[in-house]
C-alpha cells in the first residue's frame, strides 16, 4: 500500500515535479545514456515488439534513426508493430494472427476488453518501483487513486495507465468585442447572457450587419464546458473524456447527464438559443471555424489548442490573422444559481494504457521500464523520443519551445524517423516548457484557484456495462441535449420521459453497476 497524498491542483500537476530527475535510479541512467552507456546489461539485445503511437497511421521501419539510437542506449532489438492502437479492429486483426506484442499502448476505452481476453501480463509494482521509479512517481502525481482503480490487483497492474492530469478547458472571448459593446468579462450566470445579448445584438465586428453570435452549439458539450462548471458538473470536453458522478438526495450516486443540475444546465442554455443568442445551425462541423471568421465571439476548447505558437495552423492562431485587431482573454468560473462558486471535478483523464504481451518476460519488461523510465530523467533520451535530435530534427525558439525543423516537421517525415512512436506521455516541468513554451504555466497560474472536487469514481475505473451500454446511452443523451437546448423539446416537460428512455437503453444497469464500485471503494 502506498501512502496517500494529498490530491493536487488539477491546473499545477500538468507541471510535474522536476524531483523526478533527482533519483538515485534515475540519476545512474542519466550518466549512463550521456556517456553513450547502455541503460541495462551488456548481454545480448533483447528482442522486443513494440505497439506504440504512429503518426497519423504511419509507423517507423526497424532502420529508423530512433528506432536504432534506442537500441543503441539500451541493448535491445526494437520491433515497430505497425496497428493503429486506438483502433479496435486493427488491434483484434493483429492478434488473430497469432502476435501480441510485448509492449502495446491502447485506448482507454478498449482497456476493459484487453484484460477480459487475457492479452496482457501482470505488471509488479515492486518491479517498477525498482527499475522505473520515475515512472512510478509520475504515475501516482498523476493517479494518486491508482489502487482504487480496476487495474490494480494485490501489488500487480493489470496495465500502466498513460496519460498527464489535464488542465480544464477554457473559453476564449473577443475582449476587442467586449469593449466595443461596453461590456466586461462576465462573472456571473446573468453577466454572462447580457454579453450574449450585445454579442448578438450591438454589432460587435463593427461590420454594420446583424451577423453575430455569442457562441456555437453541437451535439457534443465542447463549448458549454465552462457553463456546466457553474452548474457544479464536468463534462467532457477537449482530451477530458470522463463521465462525472454526483450524489443524490440518497446518497447514491447519479450520472451527470440525469442529474437535477444537467436539467439547470439546459434550461439555461435553451433560453439563450430561444433569444437569439446562439448561432443556430447546430449541423455545422468545424464549430472552430465560426470562432476564427468572427461570427462567434467565444469557443471553448482544449488548453493546447488555445497556444498559438505551439498550435500555429489551428483555429485559434487563425483568428488573429484574419483578424488582425482581435484580442481574446479567458472567461473566468461564473457564479452559479444562487451565487454558488463554479466548480470543476479533478478529472485525471486516462487517455491511454500501456500493455505488457502476456508472454513477456521478466527480463523484457524490466527493458520496456527502463526505456520509459529515461524518458523522465534523461534530457538526451527524452528529447530523443519526443522529437529526434536538436539541431538535426529540432531547435529551440527564445522561451525555450523546442520546434521541428522544416524538413521533419511533415508527419511522413517523423513517422520516417521514428519521432513520438515510444513515448511515455508524463512529462515534468521542464519537459512541458519544451512541448509548449511558457504559454502552459500561464495557463495553470490562472486556473490553481479554481474551486476542485474530487471524483467520486476514479478516472479509469472499469465499468462493464459501458462496453455493452454506453453508446445506446450516449445516443439518448445526445438526443436530449440538442432537441431540448434548440427548443424542439420543451426540458421540464420532456425530462422524465428523457430519465426513462436513459435507464432503458443501459443506464440503470450502468448506474448499479458504478453504484456498486462506490460502495466498494468506501469499504
Amino acid at each position: 500500500m502506498f501512502v496517500k497524498r494529498k490530491r493536487a491542483i488539477p491546473a499545477m500537476a500538468i507541471l510535474v515535479s522536476a524531483s523526478l530527475a533527482v533519483t538515485a535510479c534515475g540519476g545512474q541512467a542519466l550518466s549512463d545514456t550521456k556517456a553513450g552507456k547502455s541503460a541495462a546489461d551488456s548481454g545480448k539485445p533483447l528482442d522486443i515488439k513494440w505497439l506504440g503511437n504512429g503518426t497519423a497511421g504511419m509507423y517507423p521501419e526497424q532502420d529508423a534513426y530512433i528506432v536504432q539510437e534506442l537500441n543503441k542506449r539500451f541493448n535491445v532489438k526494437l520491433q515497430p508493430v505497425k496497428a493503429d492502437s486506438t483502433k479496435d479492429q486493427e488491434l483484434s486483426m493483429l492478434l488473430a494472427s497469432g502476435e501480441v506484442p510485448d509492449h502495446m499502448l491502447v485506448s482507454a476505452n478498449s482497456i476493459g476488453k484487453f484484460i477480459n481476453q487475457g492479452i496482457g501480463r501482470t505488471i509488479p509494482v515492486d518491479m517498477i518501483k525498482e527499475v522505473a521509479p520515475n515512472v512510478w512517481k509520475s504515475t501516482l502525481l498523476n493517479y494518486p487513486q491508482l489502487e482504487q482503480m480496476s487495474i490494480y490487483k494485490d501489488g500487480q497492474l493489470l496495465a500502466l495507465p498513460e496519460g498527464t492530469r489535464e488542465l480544464f478547458p477554457f473559453t476564449a472571448v473577443r475582449t476587442d468585442w467586449l469593449k466595443k459593446v461596453g461590456a466586461t468579462m462576465p462573472t456571473n450566470l446573468d453577466e454572462f447572457k447580457e454579453v450574449a445579448r450585445r454579442f448578438t445584438t450591438e454589432d460587435p465586428d463593427g461590420n454594420g450587419k446583424n451577423d453575430t453570435y455569442a457562441f456555437s452549439l453541437t451535439t457534443g458539450y465542447g463549448n458549454i464546458y465552462t457553463l456546466a462548471a457553474a452548474f457544479g458538473i464536468s463534462l467532457p470536453a477537449g482530451t477530458v473524456k470522463d463521465d462525472t458522478w454526483l450524489k443524490d438526495s440518497s446518497g447514491n450516486l447519479v450520472r451527470a447527464q440525469v442529474s437535477e443540475n444537467y436539467k439547470s444546465l439546459v434550461a439555461y442554455i435553451a433560453d439563450l438559443y430561444k433569444s437569439g443568442y446562439i448561432q443556430p445551425d447546430v449541423t455545422i462541423k468545424d464549430q472552430t471555424a465560426l470562432f476564427s471568421d468572427g461570427i462567434v465571439g467565444m469557443q471553448t476548447a482544449g488548453w493546447t489548442s488555445l497556444m498559438p505558437k505551439y498550435r500555429p495552423s489551428d483555429f485559434f492562431a487563425l483568428t488573429f490573422k484574419k483578424n488582425p485587431q482581435a484580442t481574446t482573454d479567458y472567461l473566468p468560473p461564473l457564479k452559479g444559481p444562487g451565487g454558488k462558486e463554479a466548480t470543476f471535478e479533478n478529472q485525471s483523464a486516462v487517455w491511454r494504457y500501456m500493455v505488457i504481451g502476456k508472454d513477456t518476460s521478466d527480463e523484457k519488461l524490466k527493458k520496456i521500464l527502463q526505456i520509459l523510465d529515461a524518458q523522465l530523467v534523461d534530457p538526451v533520451v527524452h528529447d530523443l523520443v519526443w522529437r529526434g535530435t536538436e539541431g538535426v530534427h529540432f531547435t529551440k525558439n527564445g522561451e525555450g519551445m523546442a520546434e521541428l525543423t522544416k524538413e521533419y516537421a511533415s508527419n511522413e517525415k517523423q513517422a520516417e524517423t521514428g519521432i513520438k512512436f515510444f513515448i511515455i506521455n508524463n512529462r515534468n516541468e521542464e519537459q512541458f516548457k519544451l512541448s509548449f513554451g511558457n504559454e502552459a504555466a500561464v495557463q495553470a497560474n490562472l486556473q490553481k484557484n479554481y474551486k476542485t472536487v474530487d471524483q467520486l469514481i476514479p478516472a479509469g475505473t472499469i465499468v462493464k456495462s459501458y462496453s455493452e451500454y454506453g453508446a445506446d446511452v450516449k445516443k439518448v443523451e445526445d438526443e436530449f441535449f440538442i432537441k431540448a437546448a434548440t427548443g424542439a423539446w420543451d426540458v421540464n416537460a420532456e425530462w422524465n420521459n428523457y430519465v426513462k428512455r436513459w435507464n432503458a437503453a443501459g443506464g440503470e444497469k450502468i448506474t448499479k453497476e458504478v453504484n456498486d464500485i462506490y460502495k466498494s471503494l468506501k469499504k
